[in-house]
């Protein structure tokens, strides 16, 4: 249901913007949210984020009509929902928690372990890592994670259905790679959940839970985890 008493902000459309599977790229939707915040004014623009999550409803296709972002604020909660001019059609819902940061209370070491680098050209204009690239980055390390549990994946067996993000402390550049880990925590009929963490030493900065939902890019619908599938997921879920 579109929200009402909101703030319509339109962004055009790139070609960068497309994945794979021909699909507005999931951390675009942050990029759109992003940008149709700062036009809200400076108490929302310029407020920290505490945490962002992204409900994904349908693809979003390359078009020549530009997404509309229609937002509503209510305290230090913002509501968005991303659209396409001349419809009604939702395609992602997001909502972002404003406010100090604070801290994530880590989970014991659990969770293949990765190193995640952060290049210059994912800082923003403070000095740390942006919101957008932080989505990137928990991008990176779901892909990396799904593809060491199933090594013959092929390309679109999953899409992301929703991610949260949670942030604790500013991740700022740094020549030496954080270190990250992921580990499933729930598996599903058809999804699976991953919680992935990037952080300094014992110190979670970010954490990310993620729902991946199988999917059948030949009929571009969901569709239920096979058996293989299931057994190494579930494997994992007990080794950790």
């Amino acid at each position: 249901m579109p929200i009402t008493d909101t703030v319509v902000h339109e962004i055009a459309m790139r070609w960068a913007d497309i994945d794979s599977l021909n699909h507005v790229n999931n951390v675009v939707y942050v990029d759109y949210a992003s940008e149709a915040r700062a036009v809200l004014g400076e108490a929302v623009a310029d407020a920290p984020v505490r945490s962002m999550s992204v409900r994904f409803l349908q693809p979003l296709l390359l078009s020549r009509e530009p997404v509309e972002v229609a937002s509503a604020v209510d305290g230090a909660t913002v509501t968005q929902q991303i659209r396409r001019r001349g419809s009604d059609a939702v395609f992602a819902e997001i909502r972002t928690e404003l406010g100090a940061l604070r801290p994530i209370p880590p989970h014991p070491a659990v969770g293949k372990p990765f190193a995640m680098a952060v290049r210059r050209s994912d800082l923003d204009q403070s000095g740390n890592v942006s919101l957008t690239k932080l989505f990137e980055l928990f991008q990176e390390l779901r892909i990396l994670f799904v593809s060491e549990q199933v090594q013959q994946m092929q390309a679109g067996r999953f899409v992301v259905g929703t991610v949260a993000v949670a942030q604790a402390q500013p991740v700022p550049w740094r020549a030496e790679p954080y270190a990250a880990r992921a580990r499933i925590t729930r598996v599903g009929a058809g999804s699976i959940t991953i919680e992935s963490e990037i952080l300094d030493e014992d110190t979670v900065l970010v954490r990310s839970t993620s729902v991946m939902v199988g999917f059948d890019a030949q009929h571009q619908q969901s569709r239920r985890l096979d058996d293989d599938e299931r057994a190494i997921f579930e494997a994992t879920l007990d080794a950790s």
